[in-house]
């Protein structure tokens, strides 16, 4: 890749990125962060052009600073997306990109890049312990469905905004 080419005309050696364990985890939440940066732009760019403008212009007459502006017209103004944002992706935490890892990882790097969902794969399909299989996949959709819940209720407390 790009970094193999520079390390290349400095004179220094090659490396394989993908197959040493130290840089299994920075290769992966960089991927994950560029992934879905767009995704996230859109749906908060959406929830800024439902910010209504006679409240900015309002608060400009007063004499609010821009930073005034943010704090007390527009986080305000897109408190339900952000929560409801939150919610979600508490709900899909341990659901990590189990296609990614599953491409990206390999016998030396299955010490840092093995996930419950990669655990459940190589379980139940390669070692046929489907019974296994079955109860870490159910134990992870429970996990999972409490740690929505908790966020739900705990939203709905703080902000009086949730999903239900």
């Amino acid at each position: 890749g790009v970094v193999n080419h520079i390390l290349a005309k400095l004179g220094l050696e090659r490396i394989y990125f993908l197959s040493k364990p130290e840089f299994f985890r920075g290769i992966f939440t960089g991927m994950n962060i560029w992934k879905s940066t767009g995704f996230n732009a859109v749906i908060y760019l959406a929830a800024l052009t439902s910010v209504d403008e006679s409240l900015y212009e309002a608060a400009k007459i007063d004499g609010a600073s821009k930073f005034q502006q943010l704090r007390y017209i527009t986080i305000p103004s897109i408190i339900p997306t952000i929560v409801v944002m939150l919610v979600l992706k508490v709900g899909s935490m341990l659901n990590v990109a189990f296609e990614t890892i599953l491409l990206l990882y390999q016998p030396a790097t299955y010490s840092t890049a093995d996930v419950i969902s990669t655990y459940v794969y190589r379980t139940g399909m390669l070692m046929q312990d489907f019974g296994l299989a079955t109860a870490v996949g159910l134990f992870n959709a429970i996990v999972g469905f409490l740690l929505v819940y908790s966020a739900n209720k705990w939203s709905k407390k703080i902000t009086s905004s949730s999903l239900w």
